[in-house]
């Protein structure tokens, strides 16, 4: 199918694919991330075997990823319950401890989603080699594969992605890992 390929079906159904994710979630950027994931997966899937609806493969994947994520959310929900009960029953951690956890928690993900946005928007195959390498824990060799590139200009790209990363963000990430 190639690039031109995967562009043409992108461009066709990539509304679709989003209204199918917040139809399900009712939130738009859980409903962009599922969007952009359910390409990526596209991507990827279409680069080793042929897809011969990719319409229908679109909008199951899309449908699942959002189940997926709304179950995810409910078992985060209730584990964050059972901590809130067993810090109220004598943890050794004060209420404050873990708030000021929490808070840090939800700063990290904040900034990381932050981050992976603007390296999508400024490449997206950088975009796609750190997320599968850092974010999915893809061996770098595989990736490269996948890409369609060697495995010394594959590492060149990351380290290009990652220095692009620090140059831009390096105060915010500095703001959250400061002790």
């Amino acid at each position: 199918m190639g690039r031109p390929g995967f562009e043409a079906v992108y461009d066709a159904y990539k509304d679709l694919v989003f209204q199918t994710a917040y139809l399900y979630l009712k939130d738009w950027y859980a409903a962009e991330d599922i969007m952009q994931e359910t390409f990526l997966r596209y991507y990827i899937y279409m680069e080793h075997t042929k897809v011969e609806n990719a319409r229908k493969w679109l909008l199951t994947a899309a449908k699942n990823m959002a189940l997926n994520h709304i179950r995810d959310i409910a078992r985060s929900t209730s584990l964050g319950m059972e901590e809130d009960e067993e810090g109220s029953l004598g943890s050794e951690e004060s209420s404050e401890d873990i708030f000021f956890a929490r808070l840090w928690r939800r700063e990290v993900i904040r900034s990381a989603d932050t981050i992976l946005g603007a390296l999508y928007r400024k490449s997206r195959r950088w975009f796609d080699a750190v997320t599968l390498v850092y974010c999915m824990g893809k061996p770098q060799k595989e990736v490269a594969a996948c890409m369609g590139m060697s495995l010394d200009s594959f590492q060149s790209m990351l380290y290009r992605a990652k220095n692009w990363i620090k140059k831009h963000y390096r105060e915010e990430y500095d703001h959250i890992y400061r002790t």
